[in-house]
């Protein structure tokens, strides 16, 4: 690169630096919410994947939904048991986003199924949080008795008298010679 200052060899490289930073970022722009995939789902394919459980059936899946969340399992996790690709489905960048990506899976499973979506809910959910809490602790069997105290054991036998002490450490050979 005769007749070139170092300056503008430098200003070159930086430019060519900020451009595949540009282009790093741009492409990490394109991916944000494509589907793991790498695909583009229809609607019909995020409902169907809305919908699958490995329990076979929805009715199913929301009894044993209902079930575990009675026998104390958070709700969240009792979703991914029963539901286990609906995670995937409704991530956003923030909570927020997520919550309307899965409020719209929802209103497009409800309208492929010909059904209507359960009425938005008003209020806090604490209260329905303590009383699945009470539920579960009501629905738990209750504690075992503790063991009926007894006759003693008897003492164990005693260990074996030792034998004759273990020899000292050998001395290492000289040169050969």
């Amino acid at each position: 690169m005769a007749g070139q200052t170092s300056q503008d060899l430098l200003a070159q490289t930086v430019d060519s630096f900020a451009q595949r930073i540009q282009d790093y970022a741009s492409g990490i722009a394109n991916r944000l919410g494509s589907p793991l995939s790498g695909q583009q789902l229809s609607k019909d394919d995020v409902v169907a994947r809305w919908n699958f459980s490995p329990l076979g059936s929805t009715d199913a899946a929301d009894a044993a939904y209902h079930q575990l969340v009675a026998q104390g399992s958070s709700p969240g996790q009792a979703l991914s048991q029963v539901y286990p690709m609906r995670q995937m489905l409704y991530q956003g960048a923030d909570l927020k986003e997520a919550i309307a990506n899965a409020q719209k899976i929802q209103g497009w499973s409800h309208e492929a199924a010909g059904t209507e979506p359960p009425p938005k809910f008003e209020g806090s959910t604490l209260p329905l949080s303590l009383a699945q809490k009470h539920l579960a602790e009501a629905a738990a069997p209750p504690p075992m008795p503790a063991p009926a105290v007894g006759p003693a054991l008897p003492p164990l036998p005693q260990a074996p008298p030792a034998g004759p002490p273990m020899p000292g450490p050998m001395p290492l050979p000289g040169p050969v010679s």
